[in-house]
């Protein structure tokens, strides 16, 4: 499926909501108890929707939890936190946790969130870009390092494309747009957020969204350490079972997600709030998955392949070593996809 937006007149450019970390202090959402601790990836926006449901709604604090939520600056940062046990659990990007398993970290995905990258390429409906076939021969901008470039040749793949066959453009994220808006790149590799920013200055335009062009594999889960899993699993249920109704709710109820979005940032832009979950709320059950918070293993051994084409990882680990369902609610009380 390709996603296609005719949006006119969305005041600003999304940066304020998705390119800025949400400072480090931790929000308490229950009483009674040790208390536990939860790293997220990002700031309070629509990429952590579904916790700011569970955090307003008081699902963790009414399942007797004491839990403190930080905001983050991205999943490296806390897989890092979450690995030298200053936070007790958290949400990340697969690559950034299976990279740190491959390098010998003692953790252990418990749950899954997102069920494909967000990561897109976006041209402009006036570039005649219809498919990627129509790529030959096309300057494409894509940011330097990170999981993009890597992510980017196993696309042109999806339809016989080469990185030969196309004109790369190096260039930081912030000039993509204005450079796909000006005409100086025929299209850009982002996600969420180089969409809400085309969508912001009334850009026409069109995702081809990776995880549907032979880029698909398991993305964001909410991860532990296998001895803080081992010493605390039932407060380990609780948190995910929490986390879990709270996505289910956002995917039911955007609005509801926007407006516990802005009580806990209130500087949110509404539009390119709504806009970042029109994009984000599908993955939860993308990749053909049949309930949230559940991706199997046969999706994680995709994952892995993935990753190993991609050059991401090197001898991926086997997903039995670092994947549990043993904290997940049972299959009759979690939110079908269907």
């Amino acid at each position: 499926m390709k996603i296609k937006t005719t949006l006119t007149s969305v005041a600003g450019i999304a940066s304020l909501v998705l390119l800025s970390a949400c400072g480090t202090g931790s929000s308490q959402a229950g009483s009674g108890g040790p208390g536990e601790s939860f790293q997220l990836h990002w700031s309070w926006s629509p990429s952590t929707a579904g916790f700011a449901i569970a955090q307003d709604k008081h699902l963790y604090q009414n399942a007797g939890l004491d839990l403190s939520i930080t905001p983050g600056k991205g999943s490296g940062t806390a897989v890092q936190l979450v690995a030298t046990g200053k936070a007790d659990m958290g949400i990340a990007d697969s690559v950034a946790i299976i990279q740190a398993v491959q390098k010998g970290a003692p953790l252990l995905v418990v749950a899954t969130i997102n069920q494909e990258t967000n990561t897109a390429m976006q041209v402009l409906d006036s570039s005649g870009i219809r498919s990627v076939a129509d790529l030959k021969g096309k300057s494409v901008a894509v940011p330097p390092g990170g999981a993009y470039s890597f992510l980017f040749p196993i696309f042109l793949q999806s339809q016989g494309l080469t990185e030969k066959d196309v004109k790369i453009v190096n260039m930081p994220f912030e000039s993509m747009v204005p450079s796909l808006i000006g005409g100086r790149v025929d299209a850009i590799v982002g996600g969420q957020d180089s969409h809400v920013a085309l969508a912001a200055q009334g850009a026409k335009f069109t995702d081809f969204l990776f995880g549907e062009h032979g880029v698909s594999g398991a993305a964001h889960s909410i991860f532990t350490t296998k001895d803080y899993a081992a010493k605390n699993g039932p407060a380990v249920k609780k948190v995910v079972a929490a986390s879990l109704q709270g996505w289910s709710e956002a995917r039911a109820n955007p609005q509801e997600a926007l407006a516990d979005i802005k009580k806990l940032a209130p500087d949110t832009v509404e539009n390119n709030a709504r806009e970042e979950l029109k994009v984000l709320l599908p993955l939860l059950c993308a990749g053909g998955a049949k309930y949230i918070g559940l991706a199997d293993p046969a999706r994680w051994q995709q994952t892995m392949s993935l990753l190993e084409r991609a050059k991401l990882v090197t001898g991926a680990p086997d997903p039995a070593t670092f994947v549990s369902y043993d904290y997940l609610p049972p299959q009759s009380a979690l939110t079908p996809c269907s």
